[in-house]
Formats: C-alpha cells, structure tokens, sequence
C-alpha cells in the first residue's frame, strides 16, 4: 500500500505522519478517517472539458422616458383634465359652488377640446419621432395672431395654441359668470395665494407616473412656480371669453352688478346709500356692465371696459359724492336726502388695518402672506411662525421622494407628528370663512358705530353735499384718508392703484361732461323759448300796425 508523507493526525493524540487513499477517502497509517474528499481522474474522461450552455433572455421591450407626438399631446390633455376637474370639486365641495357648476364647466371643455381633437386623431405613428413645436411665449395683447384658428392653430403658424393653466381658472370664471355667481377676479386670485385651488406646482396634483412621461416643454407649462398678476388673469379671462365668443357664439351675460356692488360695499364699509347713487351714476355713463370682446392697446386705458373695474369706480364716486375725504362741512337741505351722515374716515382707517391683520393673530402666519416673505422677514419671526413656514414650505415646495438610506432617516427634515400634535387646553382653531366673516362683522360694526348725522339748512348760502368735489388724476395728489379707500378699491377691483386712479379720473371727466352738456341743453331751451317770445311780441306789434 502506497503512502504519502503529511502533517500529525491530531486525531486522539495521534501523530502519525503517512496517509492512503480508499474510495476518494483519505485515512492515516492508525485508520483515522481525514477531511476532505479527493475523486480520482478516470482515464477515459482525459482530455475532455466541461461545456458552456447559455440561456436565451427575452428581449424586454424598451420604452421612451417621455413621450412624444400624439401620445404627449394626449397626455399633457388628460393631466389638464385632471387639474380642472380638481379645481372645480374644491369650488363645489369647499366654497359653496352649485353642484351644477362642475357641468357647465366640463361642457366648456369639450368645447375647447375640439380643436385639438382633429390634431391628436390626425397625427400618424410616423410623426410621433418628430419634435413639435410650443408656443412658450405668450403673444402681446391686441395682436392679430394671438387667438387659435378653428383647427387650433395660430394664424399663418404651425404653432399649436395649448391651453395654459391660467385657462383652468378662467373655465371656472366663465362657468360662474354664465351661472350669475357674483364671483370676481379677486375672489379666484386669493384661492390661488391660498393655494385652495391647485395652480401653483400643478404637477403635485396629478399622479408621479403621468408626470414622468410628459415632455420638458408640457411639464413647464403645469410647473407654475410665480404668482399670476392679477391684471393679467383680467386680460386672460377676456381673451378666453372673446375666443367661446367668436369660436362657439356664447355671449356672456352681464356682471351680476347687485350682488357684486352689495359685496364690494359692504367690504369698503360705507354705508348703503351709495349703493343708489351709483345706480344713478351708471345710467349717468351709460355702464351696462357688459363684458368686452377684445381688450385693445394698454390696458391701463382699457380698464374702464372691465364690468368689475366699472363697479368699484361707482362705489368711488358715490363715495366721494356723499361722504367726501375732507373735513369741509356740508348740509344737506332736508332729512330726506342720502347723505344726511358722515363717516369719520380715521375710524374706517384704523378698523380696516385690524380686518387686514386678522389672519396674524395667534401667533399665525396668513395664508397669503407665505409666499411673500423675504429674508429680512425671517429674522423677526418666533419659533411657533418658523415652524407654521417650514411645515408649509415642505408640503408645498417639496418632493416626496423616500429615500433608503437609514443615515437620512436617523434626522428627519419633517416633524413626524407637526399634523397631530394637538393642545387639549387650546381653543378650537376656527375656520378660514367664519373667522372672516367674524372680522368683517367688527368692521362694519366698529364703522357704522361711529356715523355721526349731519345737520340740515334749507337756507342757498349752505354748503351742499357734491360741492367742492374734489378731483385726483395722479396717485401723489391722493391724501391719506383717499389713498387708504383707492388701495382697497384697486385690491377688490383686481388692478394696479395707479390704474384705477386713471379709471376714475376718466369717469369723473364723463360725468362733468354730462354736466355740461346738461347745463347747455337748458341754457340753449331757455334761450329759444327767449328768442320765441320776442319774435311773438314783435308779430303782436306788426299786427297792432295794420289798418282794417
């Protein structure tokens, strides 16, 4: 038996050294079974190597990251859909709207989808590898290739006129101006701030898997992440109302003006006399409140034309007529007359400031306020504000990416329990419309308290209400108390102070002329009549002269 020479056994204080091998088992000298296995090469397999087999993979079908052609364009319409489906169930379910606002608004839509209809259906396979073109920039207004031919191409271009998102709320405008709802301007620009509406960082509203597969040039037309100007969702509201109206032949009713004077006074806090003399003073312009077709050259000189700008530019005269911002007195001739009171406009100042600010109390921050703060803001905020905007900046601004990393998870960016945290001891928070209409209760409350009533003097010498009115065409000759009742003006009426200022100067020089004229037509009858009766006193004389 052959032996090969190794290390000790080991094995039960063994120490021998010479082993052999026994069916592929190896044993020392003493039979001590060892580890391992060794299989003897056979002398028939020599030469012969193992064979390589591989498996065939199915081919996985690869896809685009984004899609292109007919199939962005459908999918960029569907998420549209879905952001102004979203925007009408808030308008229903969260702000009073009837239920058959959300109908009138999808029967808009199908309107507007026609003229994307024969593009989408109309665009074969081959086209879909092509690049489109997008309109990115918006045309400047009164221009002739600003609106969409019926195919829904502008004129003379092969640039596709997509609807924007500032569109999505003009649906809902226009819905609501069809139904008669005294909504205006103002009312969906503070849903916007808020963000009760979903238009800032609208890709937050619809699903991460239709996100990622539309195109960098539709993601940026839903990835709004500025605030829209408020005379320039007037522009784009007229402009879509001028396009149902030329493309479908939908004629917009008036401004619901009774309801929506009625608002805006009793917002101004004047009391409800001027509500009458406006009504005069619109059959004075000749306001049918109507909504333009088409707004032309500046719009600061066109707001005039806008129904919501007509409104408060008759509460302003009305205003300025009865309950004038000087300190001259004037009495009216009898009890009967509208302005037999006066408004001390420092009071109407002071409760104004505490309406604005009724949002700030407790400690928070207002809504509107968030998405103007600054850095210099940040420093004279206290720990509960710090946290109210950081909790705010990171669900709106923030992407909910989870990541695996367990480092990232050991320190939170969030408070885990900031939406659960609740004080037992703590006052019920109250809702965004009660509190508000609380506040505008103490306003009208604290306001009209302080109505004083005027003095009446039947005698000429007195001063009546209307004299001595006071005319303000640039926004330097405004005084405190004028100023303080404009800015509010221009804040309901959805416009620049500097525009409305404008807007009532041009209505002031209307009325004048009226005036005038009025005065020229009675001068010119009483003339006549003058010259009547001479050309009779002399034909009485030339008769007087004949001789029967």
């Amino acid at each position: 038996m052959d032996y090969v020479t190794r290390g000790v056994c080991g094995q039960e204080g063994c120490r021998e050294k010479r082993y052999y091998l026994d069916n592929g088992l190896w044993f020392c000298r003493r039979g001590h079974l060892q580890e391992g296995v060794q299989v003897e090469a056979d002398p028939d397999d020599f030469g012969t190597q193992g064979k390589t087999h591989r498996v065939r993979k199915e081919k996985a079908e690869t896809s685009r990251k984004t899609y292109r052609g007919r199939w962005a364009s459908t999918l960029y319409l569907q998420a549209y859909q879905l952001i102004l489906w979203k925007q009408c169930h808030v308008l229903v379910k969260d702000h009073g709207f009837p239920e058959q606002f959300e109908g009138v608004v999808r029967d808009l839509w199908a309107l507007r989808l026609r003229g994307f209809s024969m593009r989408i259906n109309e665009t074969t396979d081959d086209d879909d590898d092509e690049p489109q073109i997008f309109s990115s920039q918006t045309t400047p207004a009164g221009s002739e290739n600003d609106s969409a031919d019926e195919s829904g191409f502008r004129p003379e271009t092969h640039i596709l006129q997509w609807p924007r998102l500032l569109d999505s709320v003009g649906l809902c405008y226009l819905a609501a101006v069809l139904m008669r709802i005294p909504i205006c301007v103002v009312d969906l620009h503070r849903l916007i701030i808020r963000q009760d509406i979903p238009y800032i960082r609208a890709m937050r509203s619809i699903p991460q898997e239709m996100g990622e597969k539309l195109p960098p040039e539709f993601v940026a037309r839903l990835e709004i992440n500025n605030m829209p100007k408020p005379e320039r969702m007037h522009r784009g509201f007229i402009e879509l109302g001028a396009f149902y109206s030329r493309r479908f032949g939908i004629t917009l009713p008036p401004l619901n003006a009774p309801l929506v004077l009625y608002r805006h006074i009793k917002r101004m806090a004047v009391p409800i006399d001027v509500y009458e003399t406006a009504k005069t003073l619109q059959g004075i312009l000749g306001i049918t409140f109507e909504y333009p077709t088409r707004i032309r050259g500046n719009g600061r000189k066109e707001a005039l034309n806008l129904p919501e700008v007509q409104a408060i530019v008759l509460i302003i005269l009305a205003t300025k007529l009865l309950f004038p911002f000087d300190h001259l007195k004037r009495n009216p001739a009898t009890s009967k007359e509208p302005a037999t009171q006066t408004v001390n406009w420092q009071v109407w100042m002071q409760a104004q400031r505490q309406f604005s600010n009724h949002e700030q109390t407790g400690g928070q921050i207002g809504k509107e306020q968030l998405m103007h703060i600054t850095d210099h803001d940040a420093l004279g905020m206290n720990f509960s504000e710090i946290d109210q905007y950081l909790d705010w900046y990171e669900k709106d601004w923030l992407h909910n990416v989870k990541t695996s990393n367990p480092i990232a998870e050991m320190f939170p960016t969030s408070r885990p329990t900031a939406g659960n945290q609740t004080n037992p001891n703590a006052d019920p928070v109250p809702t965004v419309g009660t509190d508000t209409d609380e506040a505008l209760s103490a306003l009208l409350q604290a306001v009209m308290a302080d109505l004083k009533p005027a003095s009446t003097d039947p005698s000429s010498k007195a001063l009546r209400p209307g004299s001595w009115y006071a005319r303000y065409r640039w926004e330097s000759q405004l005084p405190e108390t004028a100023r303080a009742f404009y800015e509010l003006g221009a804040q309901l009426a959805s416009i620049t102070l500097t525009t409305l200022v404008r807007a009532v100067s041009v209505a002031e020089w209307r009325v004048a002329k009226f005036l005038l004229n009025q005065r020229r037509d009675k001068y010119m009858m009483e003339w006549a009549m003058e010259e009547e009766e001479d050309d009779v006193d002399d034909l009485d004389e030339q008769f007087s002269d004949l001789e029967v």
